[in-house]
């Protein structure tokens, strides 16, 4: 699972550039094809994803934040 994410980010900061405009939004990259899926959320990104690539994993995050969720209090 550590490779999945650790593709996963290398890819997102290569392609980070290309992702100007998309702030806010969700990104679920194929680390095998660097193939990438945004979404206003994680499901609608994967979905996406998935009607190319089936029952594969993808690495998500939130385009331009340091985390895609929170867990915890305030």
């Amino acid at each position: 699972m550590s490779d999945l994410i650790d593709r996963g980010e290398e890819i997102y900061q290569k392609i980070k550039p290309r992702l100007k405009g998309n702030e806010g939004k969700m990104i679920a990259i194929d680390v095998d094809s660097g193939d990438y899926f945004i979404g206003e959320d994680p499901l609608e990104a994967c979905d996406k994803g998935n009607e190319k690539y089936p029952n594969k994993l993808f690495y998500i995050t939130k385009i331009g934040a340091k985390a895609a969720f929170f867990v915890g209090a305030l």
